[in-house]
């Protein structure tokens, strides 16, 4: 107890001089103590989210529009001609054009979400979080992005087996596993095919699956992953 406590406590005329903080400076301290686990716990609200889905339409549009101009050429659009032709990307290997088109929006659109939503919404979201089942515990971690960093840059993709990385996370502040929405981009190609989720390939853990299960396997039964695309919006 400190001598201005201790002072009121024989005098308690003086809160009138030295104010409640002093007479019940332990109140005072709490009272600081519940309002940032309050601020910390605080979820976002409907018109947040609304705010937040309609970012993300905005962002996966421009991206679609950018990413068009750079790599097919200034007005240019997506054909069926165009997603299926057959190219070289970067590490050699032959895939569709869609493929280079989709992987260079994701790029592009979570770029976007980083500046629209980072300088006011700090902390209360993630872009491509990694989340894993612990084997012994059966709960869901969340991975330092730090960490995942290190592993990567070691080569030690093995030890993402079996992680998940939506594109978007909304979670309470500070605590990626207080998950409220989640969303994933979705580019199809041409634009105009709907926004549908994939299944996990051969070699996965979670192979035949739908991404959707999976992320709600993990992540929690009662969440409902949404898709984000350009054309069809959030869905």
């Amino acid at each position: 107890m400190d001598s201005a406590t201790a002072g009121c406590l024989r005098n308690p005329a003086c809160a009138s001089q030295v104010g409640q903080d002093a007479i019940l400076p332990w109140l005072s301290r709490a009272a600081v103590r519940a309002a940032e686990a309050a601020a910390v716990m605080r979820l976002w609200e409907a018109a947040e989210v609304a705010r937040v889905e309609h970012v993300l339409v905005e962002c996966a549009k421009r991206a679609n529009l950018e990413v068009n101009d750079r790599m097919l050429g200034p007005g240019r659009r997506t054909s069926r001609e165009i997603c299926e032709e057959q190219v070289v990307d970067a590490n050699g290997r032959t895939v569709k054009r869609g493929v280079l088109l989709g992987n260079a929006k994701h790029e592009a659109a979570l770029a976007c979400v980083q500046q629209e939503l980072g300088a006011t919404d700090a902390g209360r979201f993630s872009l491509e979080p990694r989340y894993l089942r612990d084997a012994k515990t059966g709960r869901t971690r969340w991975l330092d992005p730090e960490e995942v960093a290190r592993w990567l840059a070691a080569g030690q993709f093995f030890l993402l087996t079996g992680t998940i990385a939506p594109d978007v996370v909304l979670h309470a502040l500070g605590n990626p596993l207080q998950i409220q929405r989640v969303y994933d981009f979705k580019f199809p190609c041409p634009v105009d095919k709907p926004a549908v989720w994939s299944q996990y390939p051969e070699g996965s853990p979670y192979a035949e699956q739908w991404q959707d299960d999976v992320y709600r396997d993990l992540l929690g039964n009662d969440l409902m992953p949404k898709t984000v695309s350009p054309n069809y919006g959030v869905r």
